[in-house]
């Protein structure tokens, strides 16, 4: 068992500040850049399962989902308004180029 790495995106997609949306696998993953620094949670608010790269906005490290206003840390993966409410969040890597999450091997969802 542990992380398998499947390929995302290219870095270049993911400008600094920016995030985007990519299925991994057919998994809706969305890739934030912070400060260079790429990190990866599933594509969906855990509080509305509405898109989180396709709306709201990206300060730093904190990601405010656009269908309701809740906040995010990317990088910890905490919700701001109720810690019951965590982004699931993907291991990533870069190689020549590539960015690439990872998914636990045996997980399901």
């Amino acid at each position: 068992m542990g992380w398998l790495f499947y390929e995302a995106c290219h870095e270049d997609d993911v400008p600094v500040g920016g995030k985007i949306k990519a299925m991994v696998e057919g998994y809706p993953v969305a890739i934030y850049n912070v400060d260079g620094t790429l990190y990866a949670s599933g594509d969906y608010c855990p509080h509305e399962r509405v898109s989180l790269a396709d709306g709201g906005s990206l300060d730093g490290e904190l990601l405010t989902c656009g269908a309701h206003r809740w906040c995010f840390n990317v990088r910890t993966g905490d919700c701001l308004e109720d810690e019951g409410f965590p982004l699931k969040r993907f291991p990533v890597g870069r190689k020549n180029g590539t960015v690439f999450v990872g998914f636990w091997d045996d997980e399901e969802e």
